[in-house]
């Protein structure tokens, strides 16, 4: 097949997608351009997203420059497809990275932990006796998370800086119960 018939093919497959919202042309045009899909997958290595998440939004990708393209400007499909595929995995990656930062901004550090709370100030001091077996700190963690009901993790949240103290799922009475149930099992478990 020469140059112009696969243009042409191009055309026609995307005059299906637009007019019959054919799901084979898509498949077709996708399959074609494959390679650059896979491409950019790899090049980019967006953080969290395995190869079938990228491959949708590839696939959403490639169905929004079908319905917009207009070839008879002289432009390419395959030209067009790749500059919106790379702007995609580039805002996909942006997302990822500024979710990284805002857990980062969400932070509390130790020390100010510390300086608020007598009590976890007490544990701080607690648990460094046991720093030099991380695997009785992490232990002892996931059994007191797994000891917390729903509504006592929320108001440990709420109590590190990380969730709204007003919610209304929960009324702030109730959160600040919790939390002091919390409190109560943290001591338990630090103390065991």
């Amino acid at each position: 097949m020469g140059n112009q018939q696969l243009l042409e093919q191009d055309l026609t497959w995307i005059a299906q997608v637009k007019n019959d919202n054919s799901s084979q042309a898509l498949k077709n045009i996708f399959l074609k351009y494959q390679p650059l899909v896979e491409k950019y997958g790899q090049l980019y290595h967006i953080p969290l997203f395995e190869r079938d998440d990228w491959y949708q939004e590839a696939w959403l990708v490639c169905y929004q420059t079908c319905l917009i393209f207009n070839g008879h400007q002289g432009s390419k499909f395959g030209s067009f497809f790749k500059l919106r595929l790379q702007h995609r995995a580039a805002n996909l990656l942006r997302e990822q990275l500024a979710v990284k930062r805002q857990s980062n901004f969400k932070a509390v550090s130790m020390e100010f932990l510390a300086e608020n709370d007598p009590e976890m100030k007490c544990l701080l001091n607690l648990s460094n006796s046991y720093a030099n077996d991380s695997e009785i700190n992490l232990f002892d963690y996931q059994k007191y998370v797994a000891n917390l009901s729903p509504l006592e993790l929320y108001s440990l949240k709420a109590w590190l800086g990380i969730a709204s103290k007003t919610t209304n799922k929960y009324s702030e009475r109730a959160v600040m119960r919790a939390a002091q149930r919390a409190r109560v099992k943290l001591r338990q478990v630090a103390s065991s």
